[in-house]
């Protein structure tokens, strides 16, 4: 058995993070700068599932001087997010060829309920979703890579895995995945990569 993992953002999802940051600006009613240490710490929370999103929504007013709800930040990822046709692409044809394909992803809920909103059945043909906030751990930390490896009961070699960012990447390598960084220039080399790893015609 072999197994397809898929990061979301800018791998299946692309998203605009300067959006993000104007959009905090447009609310405030003020520039705001970049995330703050404290803001990154409170990303990593919420997105390890150790704080929920109403509470890292009042962190976010309190913080930046909002007045938002979780609704109202959902939505302005909802804009910021669209499609890798690439990525996209290839998480397709892995569910049509049959591969058990899953997310393997940093993110938080209202993430993916912006995803879902923005394009009904967005996670359709996944076999299933390895997320963050549900594992209580986020990539690079190996513990995230043994969690997938051990519920699936395979090995890292069994495995083949594309993330956009070169820490996560050398992370499951390092858990003996078949590892790719997704960017622009790879693209190519991994759609044979993954064509030779399931023997794709």
């Amino acid at each position: 058995m072999k197994y397809f993992f898929f990061d979301i953002g800018n791998v299946l999802a692309n998203f605009d993070f300067p959006m993000l940051l104007q959009a905090y600006a447009d609310g405030a009613g003020k520039p705001l700068g970049s995330h703050s240490e404290r803001d990154e710490i409170m990303y990593d929370l919420v997105e390890k599932g150790l704080l929920g999103d109403a509470e890292y929504v009042d962190y976010l007013n309190e913080a930046k001087g909002l007045d938002w709800t979780v609704d109202d930040l959902t939505a302005v990822w909802q804009k910021i997010f669209s499609i890798n046709e690439t990525g996209r692409g290839l998480f397709e044809r892995a569910t049509k060829a049959g591969v058990a394909v899953y997310t393997l992803s940093n993110i938080a809920p209202y993430h993916i309920a912006a995803l879902e909103r923005n394009w009904d059945g967005f996670f359709d043909g996944a076999t299933g979703l390895f997320l963050s906030y549900k594992i209580g751990v986020r990539k690079p930390h190996p513990d995230i890579y043994r969690y997938a490896l051990d519920h699936l009961g395979a090995t890292g070699e069994q495995c083949f895995f594309i993330d956009d960012l070169a820490e996560n990447v050398a992370a499951a390598r390092l858990a003996g995945i078949n590892a790719h960084q997704f960017v622009p220039e790879n693209h190519a080399a991994i759609h044979e990569a993954a064509a030779e790893f399931f023997d794709w015609a």
